[in-house]
């Protein structure tokens, strides 16, 4: 395998579990220098998790993990409401202008300033965090601010995200122009980056003098006899997208995203990167019902990974599977990215555990009990709980997880 298709493995599934579950390996072999790891006390973030699914889902229907649950906030369908009232003439209208929604949702799920809330104001629900984001992006996409064409407002074009207006962005985030001014610009310069992004691959998201991210959907789906493969669709987001989330590994000329070396693995003459790809899973994820709607099954989606973001490390930090080794001395640059791989690598190879246990508790096959059904119904739900009674646990591990401030990362104090 020469070097270029070895870099291009790195955007695969499969080889963000089978690094995860390297990492793990180590340190249940006590082989890592900041992170150990507890496996018998993962019986009570099972039964943490499945206490969680009942709660919300106590039939068990659950739907698929990604952005839509987020537009759901208040118990209001906002999607469904927009749908019904644009009435979308086909099944391909409406899957490019959800996914537009759900690839915009995704991406600026990003830093934001400290005690950040969100109010939508049609229906006075609040919210914080990452679902905040998904809001935001929900009423700008819903308002046209994404749109060149106010004729059709629901859809997000390249060059307005290209030249998204600053004032236009604050009053859309409800931020402070002022207070926040440089998170603004970091958000204006990463929506723009998008943008430049899209128009420079038209092979994938262009149709006649038309850009958008959606197209990708319909593409895929044209290409697909019966179902859309979720590994394809990660490969194509990352092959196009990977250099938008700047902060990460660079091999070469080649930018990786959400992707970083470990120090430690590079001195044992190992592959030192370890891949995550938190948003452009999230953007995959989010698809799976776009497609769905459509008319078109996802195949594959079990080899997505679990996200490596704050709420699985809290669940399983919490739990007292994971922990952070604590130390008298700062950590170096070096030696805080190398923590923030161990923890977010470890969680992802914990869910998959995670989720074993819970189909055999529970005597079903993955068919039944699927990882994004897992992630809907208790992982991501139980962590962002855990998130949201601990506030100072929650800016310890943002801080862990985001040692650089790297501006896409959802986390970061």
């Amino acid at each position: 395998m020469n070097a270029s298709n070895s870099i291009l493995t790195l955007f695969q599934p499969e080889e963000i579990r089978r690094k995860a579950h390297d990492v793990l390996e180590r340190a249940v072999d006590g082989e890592l220098f900041h992170v150990d790891v507890d496996l018998s006390k993962m019986d009570g973030v099972l039964l943490k998790v499945l206490e969680v699914t009942k709660g919300n889902y106590p039939d068990f229907q659950i739907p698929p993990h990604g952005v839509w649950r987020d537009f759901e906030a208040g118990d209001f369908d906002r999607w469904g409401a927009l749908a019904s009232a644009r009435g979308f003439e086909s099944a391909e209208d409406m899957l490019v202008a959800a996914a537009d929604l759900a690839v915009i949702a995704a991406y600026m799920k990003t830093r934001h300033p400290e005690n950040w809330v969100f109010e939508d104001r049609m229906t006075t629900t609040q919210a914080g965090g990452p679902q905040a984001s998904a809001l935001a992006a929900f009423h700008m996409f819903a308002s046209g601010s994404f749109s060149s064409d106010m004729s059709d407002p629901y859809r997000v074009d390249a060059e307005t995200l290209i030249r998204m207006d600053m004032g236009e962005l604050a009053d859309a985030l409800q931020w402070d122009r002022q207070h926040d001014a440089g998170m603004l610009e970091d958000m204006q310069r990463h929506l723009k980056r998008l943008g430049e992004a899209l128009a420079l691959r038209p092979d994938l998201f262009s149709e006649g003098d038309v850009t958008r991210p959606g197209l990708l959907a319909t593409r895929l789906a044209k290409q697909s006899s019966t179902a859309v493969d979720a590994g394809i669709a990660l490969d194509r987001f990352l092959e196009a997208l990977a250099p938008v989330w700047e902060g990460g590994a660079v091999s070469g000329e080649i930018a990786l995203g959400d992707c970083f070396a470990h120090s430690q693995f590079s001195e044992a003459d190992l592959e030192p990167f370890v891949p995550f790809h938190l948003a452009a899973q999230e953007i995959v994820y989010s698809l799976v019902e776009p497609f769905a709607w459509a008319g078109w099954a996802v195949s594959g989606l079990d080899n997505l990974s679990a996200p490596a973001d704050q709420a699985h490390v809290a669940l399983y930090s919490q739990g007292g599977v994971l922990n952070a080794r604590q130390r008298d001395e700062k950590l170096t640059e070096s030696e805080a990215q190398d923590c923030m791989i161990e923890l977010r690598a470890i969680s992802i190879a914990l869910t998959d555990r995670l989720a074993d246990m819970l189909c055999a508790k529970l005597q079903v096959n993955a068919d039944q009990l699927p990882l994004s059904c897992i992630l809907e119904g208790g992982t991501s739900r139980a962590g962002a709980q855990i998130l949201q009674q601990n506030e100072k646990e929650a800016k310890k591990l943002g801080q862990l997880l985001n040692p650089g401030s790297v501006f896409w990362l959802p986390f970061g104090a």
